[in-house]
């Protein structure tokens, strides 16, 4: 049976970075930085999943194409942020709750394999 996961993958932009996937595949959120490593990806994946309960979330509205957009910060720091763009706040936080939930309950085996794009 298929699950949400994460996935640790090499960038275009030459960095390492995660997106966390639903368990049809889709993109439910992803790293709001790049790592220089796959193990420095996973310690952070490892953080956030034992830290999530302490993170806080917000939604905001870009100016340029007013949609919205959510992101998860943990002691001014972003971690993680929404793959996607909403047309309704409503949505954004909809979105941003389900993956709040569904991070915490994640597996993180086989990391920290990196796939290629």
């Amino acid at each position: 049976m298929a699950v949400a996961r994460f996935q640790i993958y090499r960038s275009a932009d030459a960095g390492v970075t995660w997106r966390f996937l639903s368990a049809n595949n889709r993109s439910l959120g992803q790293a709001a930085r790049l790592f220089v490593d796959a193990e420095a990806c996973a310690r952070a994946l490892v953080e956030l999943r034992a830290r999530v309960a302490d993170a806080s979330a917000t939604t905001a509205r870009e100016t340029t194409s007013q949609l919205w957009s959510w992101r998860v910060r943990l002691e001014g720091a972003d971690l993680a942020v929404s793959s996607r763009r909403y047309h309704r706040r409503v949505q954004a936080q909809y979105a941003c709750r389900s993956f709040l939930g569904l991070v915490a309950d994640a597996a993180l085996a086989d990391l920290p394999r990196a796939v290629r794009f």
